[in-house]
């Protein structure tokens, strides 16, 4: 379920099928919605997966959510390496929010945050194809990457009691959701990679949570001058620039 206000995106198709495009200039940590739908066993989640393809999230540890696929919702927004937006846990919700400000014509894209290949992922059907300058070619995450955002996660929800499951009903909308999701650095940040780059002439490269607020609230990546440094991002405690 979308939280955004329609004039803020549309759906187009693009090269991977259908995408989510900003229709004008979205905000940081701005919510973008909701990952609703019906919960479903796991094992029900791989029947459907063949039928309809890869639309499902992961509620807990063998319940799946299933969205309306005849519907609009954030289940249509594409994988990306460079993600512009991100999941956040709340009350028991995968909550979608803007990592940085989204210009206007710029595609959504989230992490998928899957969980390393493993032996059952054989022949594995997780490529991505996002055609960032960073694309790894899979949707998987490293195991130590995956592991961080895991115990991070489960920090953030150690003293929530999530609801009994009752399979094949939906989950309910919040009657409530916060106004806005704050940076972290367990949240892989990067500028868009389309729009200009930001120029700036700081004496000293600054720390890189001063990096992360200028992507957070520009959107842009930056040269900076006197150091002859582009960046294009921050991810995993380290800045990225191009190789």
């Amino acid at each position: 379920m979308f939280l955004l206000p329609k004039d803020f995106w549309e759906i187009k198709e693009t090269h991977k099928g259908r995408g989510v495009f900003a229709k004008q200039d979205i905000e940081p940590g701005v919510i973008i919605g909701d990952y609703l739908g019906k919960l479903i066993h796991d094992d029900d989640d791989y029947d459907l997966q063949e039928e309809y393809g890869f639309y499902s999230l992961s509620y807990n540890d063998d319940t799946t959510i299933w969205p309306d696929i005849t519907k609009p919702g954030v289940y249509l927004i594409n994988h990306s390496c460079t993600p512009n937006i991100y999941m956040y846990t709340y009350l028991g919700h995968s909550l979608y929010f803007a990592l940085r400000k989204i210009f206007a014509g710029e595609e959504l894209t989230v992490s998928y945050i899957m969980s390393p290949a493993d032996a059952d992922c054989d022949p594995c059907e997780h490529q991505c194809h996002c055609k960032s300058d960073l694309c790894t070619g899979t949707m998987h995450m490293t195991k130590e990457h995956f592991d961080a955002w895991n115990a991070w996660d489960d920090e953030l929800i150690k003293d929530f009691k999530f609801p009994t499951v009752v399979y094949g009903q939906d989950l309910p909308q919040l009657s409530t959701y916060p106004k806005n999701i704050a940076d972290d650095p367990i949240f892989p940040l990067f500028g868009a990679a389309h729009h200009k780059q930001l120029i700036r002439n700081d004496r000293e490269l600054p720390s890189q949570e001063a990096i992360r607020k200028i992507i957070r609230e520009t959107g842009q990546k930056i040269f900076f001058k006197n150091q002859k440094i582009t960046v294009l991002g921050v991810a995993y405690n380290r800045i990225i620039s191009p190789v």
